[in-house]
């Protein structure tokens, strides 16, 4: 694979220990993402234990492979891991991860289940097992990643299957029989080999940036191609995932991607051209609905204005005639010179900013000024209380007192890993009588859940390993565009997670992506100084 600029260190060679690491990163963008054993029955279990597996043959065969260098006489130099201080130098992400996973250790210890919160057995399996395991694959990958076109090429393929499979499943075509024998709220919530609505949504919150950031920042005519394929699968599975949490991570990531490349003329004119054959895709969409009759499950608000409403066609206008514009002048000297890139950028900032403060307005107002109008549909969004975000205020509200009636010792590491289902256990006899639900053992936000259950310190230090990880690679992607296709999924993924939960299936994906981000940040700053 092809890109505008090296992306391995100059100094770098291909050696087994590289070769060990790229494979389990092939494993993990396709059999991975393709695995089950019972249909949707164990989808969360059977990729727990096949990333346990996969993961600790990682950890052993590097270290293995590392020894044999080791003590190789005739081994090159560079194979030598002892020989090269640059691995053993700390970054700012790697201290901030360090400190996660010792929190975690810590969490463990001064929690009341320990053992729940070992396995995460009580959750989403993200117990103190998992998080050693994130924190080893993330100094291995960050370390001994070596750049390999196949990789991501491989990651878009499958890609491209889950979401086709996601879209077959959207109208109840199920060509693997993974749907057979379940009731119709289970077919209507579940998709694909990945799980249910949420899952999915923030699978193609990893999938959609990786695919568009391919086709802006890759010259190769074939890639591009293949990422242009994948730019309609992932929109197109987004859209029928019908989960307004994916679609928070897609507004983020369409947002730093416009802010990123508009400040290059090149780099906007292919992001607007990827946005005409995303928006594009919907037609096709719209059309198989039709060819079905359609018979779907049906689109949300968000996705049915996406695939049916007129604007459709507005915004493909509108992007192809500046995407054309742009082709039109993309030689012209004068322009490319004086390119306006800080005025463009302030104005992006600007209108976000507006947006953000002007959504901030309307919930304030009918959160706290006007509670009685009725606003329609929008009161899951713009009225915060216990019915919002189907009903995740409930679980919010709620939990948050909860962690604050904590002692000292558990506000500062929280109630043991995952363990959110004790937390909360007083609440379920409430959560069932008003809303139907027996129980829950997530408050469903990601950073919320790291605050209960690991306190505020390892939500500090998880916060603080996405910071870092998002300015370094902002920063890299200056010498190294590849940078920018391993830091948006990440930054869609952590809007998503504002209303999501972390599993087993999805978030081995960022953690992944945040270690790549890593290598190619260590790969541009040989010193590895802490920035």
């Amino acid at each position: 694979m092809q890109n505008q600029i090296p992306t391995n260190s100059p100094k770098s060679t291909y050696n087994m220990r590289n070769s060990v690491v790229n494979y389990y990163l092939l494993i993990m963008f396709t059999f991975f993402e393709l695995f089950l054993t019972n249909q949707y029955a164990r989808a969360r279990t059977d990729k727990f234990i096949l990333y346990i597996v996969l993961t600790c043959l990682l950890i052993v065969g590097v270290i293995a492979i590392s020894t044999a260098y080791a003590l190789d006489k005739n081994a090159p130099p560079e194979n030598r891991v002892v020989e090269h201080k640059s691995v053993f130098a700390l970054s700012v992400t790697d201290i901030a991860f360090l400190s996660f996973f010792f929190c975690a250790v810590i969490t463990t210890l001064v929690s009341d289940y320990k053992l729940e919160s070992l396995l995460g057995s009580v959750g989403r399996d993200n117990g103190l097992v998992l998080l050693f395991l994130y924190t080893a694959m993330y100094f291995i990958v960050s370390r001994f990643y070596y750049f390999k076109g196949y990789i991501l090429a491989g990651f878009v393929v499958f890609g491209c299957i889950i979401s086709g499979l996601a879209i077959l499943h959207f109208f109840y075509i199920d060509p693997l029989g993974i749907m057979a024998g379940y009731s119709d709220s289970v077919v209507n919530d579940f998709g694909t080999t990945i799980g249910n609505k949420n899952t999915i949504a923030s699978y193609m919150c990893i999938f959609l940036p990786v695919t568009m950031m391919l086709f802006i920042v890759q010259n190769n005519r074939y890639i591009q191609i293949l990422s242009a394929v994948g730019i309609a699968f992932a929109y197109c599975g987004l859209l029928v995932a019908g989960s307004n949490s994916g679609y928070i991570g897609f507004f983020a990531m369409l947002f730093f991607m416009l802010l990123v490349c508009i400040r290059k003329p090149h780099l906007l004119r292919k992001f607007m051209f990827a946005l005409t054959i995303m928006f594009s895709s919907a037609l096709l969409l719209r059309l198989f609905s039709f060819i079905m009759d359609d018979k779907s499950k049906g689109f949300e608000p968000i996705g049915e204005a996406l695939v049916y409403n007129s604007l459709v066609f507005v915004l493909i206008a509108v992007c192809g005639v500046i995407t054309a514009v742009l082709y039109l002048i993309r030689n012209n000297d004068k322009i490319n010179t004086h390119w306006p890139k800080n005025i463009l950028s302030t104005i992006i900032i600007a209108i976000g900013a507006v947006a953000v403060l002007t959504f901030a307005y309307f919930m304030y107002k009918y959160t706290f000024v006007d509670k009685t109008s009725d606003i329609g549909a929008l009161s899951q969004i713009l009225r915060f209380d216990d019915r919002w975000g189907t009903h995740r205020g409930f679980m919010w509200i709620n939990g948050v007192k909860d962690f604050f009636d904590f002692d000292f010792i558990h506000i500062l590491f929280g109630s043991g890993c995952d363990t959110f289902y004790h937390v909360f256990e007083p609440h379920f006899a409430e959560l069932s009588e008003r809303f139907h639900n027996s129980s829950t053992d997530c408050i469903h936000s990601e950073y919320l859940n790291y605050l209960v259950t690991q306190g505020i310190l390892g939500l500090v230090s998880y916060l603080s390993i996405i910071v870092s990880t998002i300015y370094r690679a902002l920063k890299t992607s200056r010498s190294n565009t590849l940078a920018l296709v391993f830091v948006m999924p990440v930054i869609a993924y952590c809007a998503q997670a504002v209303v999501n939960i972390y599993t087993p299936i999805v978030t081995p994906f960022l953690f992944i992506f945040v270690a790549l981000c890593e290598c190619l940040s260590r790969q541009s700053n040989p010193a590895n100084k802490l920035s």
